[in-house]
């Protein structure tokens, strides 16, 4: 996988060689921050397509007892992801009404990518 870089503030930095393109895991962790930020309707080919959790937890008070469902569906979401064989290392928490989520997601090709993730 290759991917074009983003600086820390979500903005695409300029690619004058393909060594300045992300690879292995570096570019599966930027695809997956980019899919789990991606909400519904804001991709124009696919409206459907989109993370529906930060509209889920903005509509409820979050407490530590739906860390792990919620867990639970953003690990089936991120190995939904093309690419992506499994998901270990998982960690989540509530706390003050903010949930935050973080693990290592696996590519096929046997790389690793740390994902976080934070909504509320």
């Amino acid at each position: 996988m290759i991917y074009r870089p983003f600086d820390e503030t979500g903005d695409a930095l300029p690619v004058l060689n393909a060594s300045d393109l992300l690879t292995g895991p570096d570019a599966a962790a930027a695809a997956l921050r980019d899919h789990l930020n991606l909400f519904p309707g804001d991709w124009w080919e696919d409206p459907e397509r989109g993370n529906e959790l930060p509209d889920l937890l903005a509509a409820s008070r979050l407490s530590e007892k739906e860390a792990g469902p919620l867990a639970s569906w953003l690990c089936s979401y991120i190995q939904d992801f093309p690419g992506i064989s499994s998901v270990t290392e998982v960690q989540a928490s509530v706390s003050d009404g903010v949930f935050r989520f973080s693990c290592m997601a696996h590519t096929e090709q046997g790389e690793k990518a740390a994902v976080e993730f934070f909504a509320g």
